[in-house]
């Protein structure tokens, strides 16, 4: 194997990589040591044992050998292996190579102590590892551990005889293929765990088991289903995490006595057949095997699958909603965030805010799972709901099968060696449903209520708005049946909507005022948040009321009203929404609330220039008590980012919607509103114009009007929900 056949790899991987779509990320690269090192590794695909050693070699700059199967070794694949490093296990002169390439810097190794794919991830049994399962159950490969042993062994023998100016015995050079001239590493061997993960995890028909379906003649069931797993984890999309363990030094493990017998004399030529030696490699390789395949699975990144799946797992074969086990998921995530030694080890999609999983599940966390489940008939639907088929979960799948029949098994069964993960997703899943939607309320209330007095200990200046006005609220009503998410306009604080709040609470709906972070506190603090931001504050509202309410509606005002079309657009379950004076697009605010239009240009192109700097515009609000007087620059570029979201979303609004303008709006003009009635998809729509040149039509009672149009929200509403 020469330099030369790593580039030609690093071509062949890299135009793979154009047809694979894998996404790979080195964790605690920190661990990898500089002298020689045998890397042991879980084997769960075929392709990890092309891909591994070229991004070893990548972070390395070192050669990277590996064992493979001797039933691969023919034709082509033969040719490569031996360009590149890989030696068949029947290979009489395996171990003399590998120790003659660790001690001498030549080469690192790969060795998979599983020895074969462990499709099921069946990996625990009476708290020992296992691989297989009946008869075939067998113990984890401890030939890594022997061969680090023997290669420190050799190490320090010949190191021992050179220091000591003794005649080199050529019994060991002529063991290894080597000479004296052959320079000798300094540093002990070490056993580096690697834990790869992949996710997600998907298996069904693709490009290449169709292929093989038409080429081969009668494919095995083996055959095929490796290429339904692993063909469309690597063609349609896998993020593969690649984690180090801390290394296991083999000097640590080695016995004194052992030490000193072998390097304080002559070698012998029969030396590894000695009593000792062999009983002293038997009794520390098995200690050394147990302590990396811990280190090799306390590494998995977990993934959002793992926790659904585990959590399925733990229910019962009785019907459940698809957001009572999101509710689930949403409370263990938040756990594992808050143990530091689970959090290091998480998928960067579990680190971030989880509210997605109480609201539309964008990111298709739960609703792919759920698909899976339906896909392998582990899961059977049941009038809008998902129950576990008995004969999928009491029976166990065959090996080459399991990531058919019933991924979820194999993505739970990857948490067993992770004892503190198991506890903390034990500890929620048998938690009542009930219980559940009341804590997930109750602390995602507390959280809005810790972020405004939060936000309100930043504020470096005396507020513009009362601080009692910026605080969200919760009214409760007698009936449990419908909950309503009031969201306030954009500069306003939850105060605006109270009104419209004891209104609804008196007609029998729960109520919940949303905070938008950044108001009612400073227009300081508004300039540094983003929609995102809002937006997570919208659904944190929804996922209260749907917590504790079996109907949700939305009401939102002016920029709060378009708020709630946009994620309406992603709720297919809402009983109705309400949209006080939507603007359609940033142009339709008059110069009350920015400047002209030339103005702006500038003092946009300058805040973006520099986003440091704090830009802001007077602002001359309708009611003042209620609204910042500054608006800051970043907030009405936002606003704008708000308006044309939202406006790529009306086709996708199914739920009956409420439009109502005034039609002599002077904030945002009288066809705003109009434009977005007129764009919206949805077939139960409404539209009620006031006549009013005022745009807050929903608080107060200054004209009259408003409450008119709070008693047409309630009705609207009223109708959607009974």
């Amino acid at each position: 194997m020469n330099r030369a056949a790593y580039f030609t790899t690093e071509l062949g991987i890299k135009t793979l990589a154009r047809v694979l779509k894998a996404s790979c990320r080195f964790h605690n690269e920190f661990y990898l040591p500089v002298g020689p090192a045998i890397f042991v590794i879980n084997h769960f695909t075929r392709l990890e044992t092309l891909l591994l050693p070229y991004y070893l070699y990548q972070l390395t700059n070192k050669k990277i050998w590996s064992l493979a199967v001797d039933s691969l070794f023919q034709g082509a694949l033969k040719s490569y292996f031996d360009r590149v490093g890989v030696v068949s296990t029947r290979d009489p002169q395996r171990d003399e190579l590998i120790i003659r390439t660790l001690i001498t810097s030549e080469a690192n190794w790969i060795i998979f102590p599983e020895g074969r794919m462990v499709k099921n991830k069946k990996l625990i049994r009476d708290k020992e590892f296992i691989i297989g399962e009946g008869e075939e159950a067998r113990s984890p490969h401890k030939g890594a551990a022997v061969l680090g042993l023997r290669a420190e062994i050799i190490r320090r023998i010949l190191i021992r005889h050179r220091h000591d100016n003794h005649d080199t015995d050529h019994l060991l050079y002529d063991r290894l293929g080597c000479s004296e001239k052959n320079k000798i590493d300094t540093e002990s061997v070490k056993l580096v765990p690697i834990n790869l993960t992949y996710y997600p995890i998907r298996a069904h028909d693709n490009f290449l088991s169709d292929l093989a379906n038409r080429v081969v003649k009668d494919p095995s069931e083996r055959m095929l289903e490796e290429l339904m797993a692993e063909g469309t984890m690597f063609l349609e999309g896998v993020d593969i995490d690649i984690r180090f363990g801390k290394p296991l030094d083999t000097a640590d493990y080695l016995s004194d006595d052992i030490v000193v017998k072998l390097a304080g004399g002559p070698v012998q030529e029969d030396f590894d057949e000695d009593p000792d030696l062999v009983a002293y490699l038997k009794d520390a390789s098995r200690r050394i095997m147990q302590i990396y395949m811990e280190r090799i699975y306390a590494a998995t990144t977990i993934n959002h699958d793992h926790v659904l799946a585990y959590l399925l797992r733990k229910r019962s074969f009785s019907p459940f909603d698809r957001l009572d086990l999101a509710r689930k998921a949403y409370l263990a995530v938040n756990a594992l965030q808050k143990n530091p030694r689970v959090r290091i080890t998480l998928h960067h999609s579990l680190t971030e805010d989880q509210i997605h999983l109480l609201s539309d599940d964008r990111y298709q966390k739960v609703s792919s799972f759920l698909n899976l489940g339906l896909e392998s008939e582990c899961l059977i639907p049941e009038q809008g709901r998902f129950k576990k088929r008995e004969s999928s979960w009491r029976e166990s799948a065959a090996f080459h099968q399991a990531r058919i029949s019933n991924p979820s098994e194999v993505m739970a069964n990857e948490l067993e060696p992770l004892s503190d993960v198991q506890k903390l997703l034990s500890r929620v899943g048998f938690v009542p449903d009930w219980l559940v939607r009341l804590y997930i309320a109750r602390s995602l209330y507390t959280y809005d209520q810790d972020l405004y007095k939060q936000e309100a200990a930043e504020c470096q200046t005396e507020s513009e708005i009362d601080r009692r006005f910026g605080v969200p609220y919760l009214l409760p009503a007698r009936s449990w049946r419908t909950g309503v998410v009031l969201v306030h306009s954009y500069l306003s604080v939850p105060e605006e909507m109270k009104e419209m709040a004891t209104l609804l609470r008196k007609r029998g709906f729960w109520v919940y005022g949303v905070r938008l972070p950044g108001h009612g506190t400073d227009p300081m603090l508004l300039s540094q948040k983003s929609v995102s931001d809002w937006r997570s504050a919208v659904e944190r509202g929804y996922a209260i009321m749907s917590a504790l309410c079996p109907k949700v509606a939305m009401v939102g005002f002016s920029a709060g009203g378009m708020l709630v079309l946009e994620l309406g657009s992603h709720l297919q379950c809402l009983s109705g929404m309400v949209a006080v004076c939507p603007p359609f697009t940033l142009h339709d605010y008059s110069n009350r609330f920015k400047p002209p239009k030339d103005i702006w240009n500038r003092l946009l192109q300058r805040w973006k220039g520099n986003r440091n700097t704090q830009e802001f515009v007077e602002f001359e609000p309708e009611n003042a008590a209620i609204n910042y007087h500054h608006n800051p620059v970043a907030g009405v570029d936002q606003v704008g980012d708000l308006l044309e979201k939202t406006r790529d979303r009306f086709a996708h609004l199914s739920s009956p919607t409420l439009i109502i303008s005034a039609d002599q709006d002077q904030v945002i003009g009288s066809r705003s509103s109009l434009r977005v009635y007129e764009a919206i998809a949805s077939e139960k729509k409404e539209l009620l114009r006031i006549t009013s040149t005022r745009h807050n039509i929903i608080t107060g009672d200054l004209t009259g009007v408003e409450p008119r149009v709070r008693d047409a929200i309630a009705s609207f509403l009223l109708s959607h929900t009974r």
